[in-house]
């Protein structure tokens, strides 16, 4: 049997679904920060308006917008324990109601005592809004009126109510951008988190030496096998170990063999003494044809070794462009 190895980085097994969520994240971002400079304020006015009155503040032009919409804001302005119910108009050419938002706005202060201790406390619920889309240019005007003024003994006035009117065109509604920032954020990190794991296990080999050895039938043109050694060892570990990876055949005959530096991770105790150690390295491979295929590992030094673990997963993803370790194997008669 010959075999024919090639090395070669690819990004032909990234997964893509990782990059799709992280771009979606990226655009609902990018709506959010570009809502801002679509906002033009048309104007922003202080009126005086009675219970009982309509007062009709400014004329508008409405027009279709291919992004965001027309958005009034008002705030009134009242002392505390006091309520009143105002309603935002829009009337059209012919002075006939076409839209309307109806606020019942409210402040609210007192004192408390608890426990031997006392200070203030303060509420209020004071600001209305409504946006308008336009589906054709239209001309419209803006009116606020009270519908009611009271306070919370049950006393009604009559007094004008200082309400503050602003107008801007533009306007993004960015309330449901931000659960789909998070929503997609939080997928795209799944992903990101998910990938190393994808594909399916075919071996899992844990044992108490340094020396794990496993077979299983696996490979393909389009499938990905990703090899991973993950080494655990005592205070003795020097600075350096090696894993020496082999592929064997169906045959039992080696198709290649590597030395692995392991990433290794140091464990100190409480008094910063030496404690323990953690390694772990890792392979890519195509294996041709789909076949039996055996993995022996070989941890050096190995006296400090006291678990080693082989996973081989088939099928498997990527995060980014990694170096692919091809093998394609035939047989050939002697």
């Amino acid at each position: 049997m010959s075999a024919s190895i090639n090395v070669k980085k690819t990004s032909r097994f990234i997964n893509l679904a990782m990059y799709i969520a992280f771009g979606a994240t990226s655009l609902v971002f990018l709506a959010l920060i570009s809502s801002v400079f679509f906002v033009k304020t048309i104007f922003d006015k202080n009126v005086q308006v009675k219970p009982g009155e309509i007062t009709k503040i400014e004329a508008l032009k409405i027009e279709p917008l291919s992004i965001g919409a027309l958005r009034i804001d008002a705030f009134a302005s009242i002392p505390s324990n006091r309520w009143v119910t105002y309603e935002i108009q829009l009337l059209d050419s012919q002075g006939k109601l076409i839209a309307s938002a109806v606020k019942q706005a409210w402040r609210e202060s007192g004192n408390w005592n608890e426990d031997g201790e006392s200070g203030t406390w303060s509420e209020n619920d004071l600001e209305a809004g409504l946006d308008v889309r336009g589906k054709k240019n239209e001309e419209v005007t803006l009116a606020i009126s009270i519908l009611g003024y009271g306070d919370t003994s049950g006393r009604e006035f009559t007094e004008a109510v200082p309400i503050n009117v602003k107008v801007s065109n533009g306007v993004t509604d960015t309330i449901h951008l931000w659960p789909g920032l998070f929503g997609t954020l939080a997928f795209a990190v799944m992903t990101a988190i998910a990938t190393p794991a994808t594909g399916k296990k075919v071996i899992s080999k844990t044992i108490n030496d340094s020396d794990p050895s496993e077979r299983a039938t696996l490979g393909g043109a389009d499938k990905l096998v990703r090899v991973k050694i993950d080494v655990e060892s005592d205070e003795t570990t020097p600075y350096t170990m090696k894993a020496r990876l082999v592929v064997n055949n169906s045959y039992g005959e080696p198709l290649y063999s590597e030395n692995l530096h392991l990433d290794l991770t140091f464990h100190r105790d409480d008094n910063g003494q030496l404690d323990r150690a953690t390694g772990k390295a890792q392979m890519f491979f195509i294996l041709q044809p789909q076949d039996s295929y055996g993995f022996h590992v070989e941890i050096m030094p190995d006296a400090p070794v006291d678990k080693t673990t082989l996973t081989v997963r088939d099928g498997n993803r990527t995060r980014l462009p990694v170096n692919v370790v091809h093998i394609s194997s035939s047989i050939t008669d002697n």
